[in-house]
C-alpha cells in the first residue's frame, strides 16, 4: 500500500470512528478462580484457566445485537475450586454476579445474585474455550456459555418487554444438547430442587414466563429508572411496588419457582432500601404480597412505608 493511500485508508478509519460508536462484544466480565482448596506443586494452570475465562466470555460474539463499550454488561464470575477428582479433572462452585445501571445515576441494581454448586469439568491447561451452539463437547464451556446468555437475557429483559426470549431459548438448546452428557451435573432434573441449570432453563421456557419478564421490565425501565427525577421518585416507587405484587399470580402458578428465588436473592436489600426511606407509597398490599411470596426475607421488610 502506497503512502497516500495508507493516508486515505486512516483518514477513512478516522471519519468512521466519528460518526459510530465503537462496537463491542457484550459483556466486561471479571473472572476470579479460587483454588485454595486444592494442594498442588504448579498453580500456573489456574491463572491459565482464569485468562482462558476472561477471553471467553469477553470476546465471543454471543448475539447479533451491536454494543458500543460504554454498553457493555458488567458482571462477575467467581469459580471456586473444591476437589480435584482425578488429574486434570475438577470440582467446585460458581458464583455468578450482574447489576444493571440505573439511567441518570451511578447506582447499579442487582438482577442476578447466584451461586451453582453443580461444577464438574475436565481441563487441560492452555485448551482452547471455543462455544459452537450445534456441536458443544466441553462441559466447561457449556456451563460458562450458559449463564453469560442467562445474563445477556435478562438484561434484555429489563429494558423491553419481554425482552431475552432468543437468549433463553439457546439456554433450552444448550441443556438439551448436554443432557447427552450423562457424567456431568445440573443438566438435569436430579431430584434435589430447583436450583441448577436444568430448571433455570425450565422455568425461563415455560408458557408463565412472560408474567416474569414483564416484571423485570416495570421494576427497572418504569420504576428504578424514572426515579433519578426528584418529581418522580413517588411515580417510580408505585411503580416497582406494582411490579412486585404482579407477581403473586405467578407465585400462585408456580410457588418454586427458581426465577422467584433469583429475583428476591438479587432484589431483597434493595426492596426494603426503596421502601424504607424517601416519599412513602401506600404499601399495605405490598407487605402482604412480599410475605406470601418471599417469607425467606420477612424480617427485611418489616420497616417498609
Amino acid at each position: 500500500m502506497g503512502p497516500h493511500l495508507r493516508t486515505l485508508s486512516n483518514i477513512t478509519i478516522a471519519f468512521l470512528l466519528s460518526i459510530s460508536p465503537l462496537a463491542a462484544q457484550e459483556l466486561n466480565a471479571r473472572v476470579t478462580i479460587n483454588h485454595q482448596q486444592i494442594q498442588r506443586s504448579n498453580v500456573n494452570i489456574f491463572r491459565t484457566l482464569e485468562a482462558s475465562l476472561f477471553e471467553f466470555l469477553n470476546n465471543t460474539r454471543w448475539t447479533g445485537a451491536r454494543y458500543t463499550i460504554q454498553e457493555r454488561i458488567e458482571c462477575n464470575f467467581t469459580l471456586i475450586l473444591e476437589q480435584e477428582p482425578s488429574q486434570n479433572e475438577f470440582q467446585g462452585k460458581l458464583q455468578i454476579q450482574y447489576s444493571r445501571p440505573i439511567y441518570g445515576t451511578n447506582y447499579n441494581s442487582p438482577v442476578l445474585t447466584f451461586q451453582d454448586v453443580d461444577i464438574y469439568f475436565p481441563y487441560t491447561e492452555f485448551e482452547r474455550l471455543e462455544f459452537n451452539p450445534q456441536n458443544i463437547d466441553n462441559n466447561l464451556v457449556a456451563i460458562f456459555a450458559f449463564y453469560a446468555y442467562l445474563i445477556i437475557g435478562l438484561d434484555n429483559a429489563t429494558f423491553a418487554p419481554n425482552g431475552g426470549r432468543e437468549q433463553f431459548e439457546t439456554l433450552q438448546n444448550i441443556v438439551n444438547f448436554m443432557q447427552s452428557q450423562a457424567r456431568f451435573p445440573g443438566w438435569r432434573d436430579d431430584g434435589r430442587g430447583f436450583r441448577n441449570r436444568f430448571w433455570i432453563a425450565e422455568h425461563l421456557n415455560h408458557s408463565t414466563t412472560p408474567d416474569f419478564l414483564q416484571t423485570l421490565y416495570t421494576y427497572h425501565r418504569l420504576g428504578l429508572d424514572v426515579m433519578h427525577t426528584v418529581s418522580r421518585v413517588k411515580e417510580g416507587k408505585e411503580k416497582v411496588a406494582q411490579a412486585i405484587t404482579s407477581l403473586q399470580p405467578y407465585y400462585k402458578k408456580r410457588p418454586q419457582s427458581i426465577l422467584l428465588q433469583m429475583f428476591f436473592q438479587a432484589k431483597a436489600d434493595e426492596i426494603a432500601g426503596i421502601f424504607s426511606a424517601g416519599d412513602p407509597i401506600n404499601t399495605v398490599e405490598l407487605r402482604n404480597v412480599l410475605s406470601e411470596i418471599d417469607p425467606l426475607n420477612s424480617s427485611k421488610y418489616t420497616q417498609l412505608k
